[in-house]
């Protein structure tokens, strides 16, 4: 139940004149997503909220209707784009209005009944409103504290979207591992299977060449046959690519399986690698017990929030590998969704880590990307146990 205390407005629910709509506000409900017409964003760049302002003066939380066929997660990627020049690091729906309206607004979306999801993202400006024909007219991108947006959308008549923005940032810091996953799950999910290209479905745009020029260099960390287990693998383009690389290139021959969090994902990487589909799981590395162990495990180190990567890495390295075996993690240098572009040296640090070794690729107008490798250690000879790394495996940062 929403706070009246706090939130009095969308305890309350109310009538929106200009349908009219009669709406209530719930908490977000993923298995209620069958009936979402809209959704509304309320994206932050570091501690300041993005307000689009109209050419007809109102002011708004960026937002728009659903296309055929389209879910909203790929909505909100869209309309955070044409509306505000946008891009999202990540998307948490925290809210839902449930509506009820006496005309069907577009013949393709629910009616009489409709959903309208709620959403907060991590984002960066890194281009202009695109005003498309049809699309809202924005006339500015405006970025303000929370406290003061809720003031200006109060003014503007729009007192539901002034809570919103006041209750996103309250469960911003309080975000749970849970929905952590979930929504990074439903970002990834929709996203890769909006799309048709097999690239595009393993998150690589630019086709063929621009999938070799960002993942082939993988392949130099290869340094024995053995097992690859790529953690993500969506639909498992990287599982069938790094065969074939790792022989061309260096001579070695691997076995691939995958781990994907999705469930649509892992059922499009079945149908696509039918020898395979027994050696392609549904789980989350943070939990999932592995059938075996690899000899090389391939990850994102963005998959987990900073607060739990070091113990990630150390369950990774601990669980997942084989003796001798290398955990590769790939990362655009400096990261281009991270607010402070990070490199990948410090975020393992930051995590405890030291890699053992690493690739760059660099590309022409994007970031290099980085393949960093922890080896975890054979057993000591002397104690006949484990070698102890520095947090799990790799080695411990230096002090200079």
């Amino acid at each position: 139940m929403t706070d009246a205390s706090q939130y009095p407005v969308l305890a309350a629910g109310g009538v929106w004149a200009w349908g009219p709509v009669e709406w209530r506000f719930i908490p977000y409900v993923e298995e209620l997503d069958e009936l979402v017409s809209n959704v509304l964003l309320v994206p932050f760049s570091r501690q300041r909220v993005v307000l689009v302002r109209l050419r007809s003066g109102h002011l708004t939380f960026p937002g728009g209707t659903l296309e055929p066929g389209e879910h909203w997660v790929s909505t909100a990627l869209r309309e955070a784009r044409e509306e505000a020049g946008l891009r999202l690091r990540d998307l948490h729906p925290f809210g839902m209005f449930l509506c009820r309206q006496p005309q069907r607004y577009r013949e393709h979306l629910p009616h009489p009944e409709a959903r309208r999801v709620v959403a907060w993202s991590e984002a960066w400006v890194d281009g202009e409103p695109l005003s498309l024909p049809g699309a809202e007219d924005v006339a500015e991108v405006l970025l303000v504290a929370p406290d003061e947006a809720a003031s200006l959308l109060t003014a503007d008549g729009r007192p539901e979207q002034a809570e919103l923005g006041l209750m996103a940032a309250a469960e911003r810091p309080r975000l749970s591992d849970e929905a952590f996953f979930r929504d990074n799950r439903l970002l990834l999910e929709h996203a890769y299977l909006s799309q048709s290209d097999p690239y595009a479905q393993s998150g690589k745009s630019g086709g063929a060449a621009g999938w070799e020029l960002a993942r082939r260099f993988t392949a130099g960390a290869i340094h024995r046959d053995g097992t690859f287990l790529d953690l993500g693998c969506a639909n498992g383009m990287l599982m069938e690519s790094m065969v074939e690389w790792a022989l061309h290139d260096r001579g070695r021959e691997l076995q691939p399986y995958g781990l994907d969090i999705s469930e649509a994902l892992v059922r499009l990487a079945r149908r696509r690698l039918p020898l395979w589909s027994d050696r392609i799981w549904v789980g989350n590395a943070w939990d999932w017990t592995p059938p075996r162990r690899f000899d090389f495990v391939h990850a994102l180190p963005e998959l987990v929030p900073d607060r739990l990567r070091g113990r990630w890495l150390g369950r990774l390295l601990s669980e997942f590998l084989e003796p001798g075996g290398r955990l590769l993690l790939r990362w655009g240098d400096p990261h281009p969704p991270d607010p402070d572009r990070r490199r990948l040296r410090d975020v393992l640090a930051g995590a405890g880590f030291e890699p053992d070794g690493e690739l760059v690729q660099e590309r022409p107008a994007e970031p290099a990307v980085r393949v960093a490798w922890l080896t975890k250690k054979s057993p000591s000879p002397l104690a006949g146990e484990m070698a102890p790394p520095g947090a799990g495996g790799g080695r411990p940062p230096s002090s200079a």
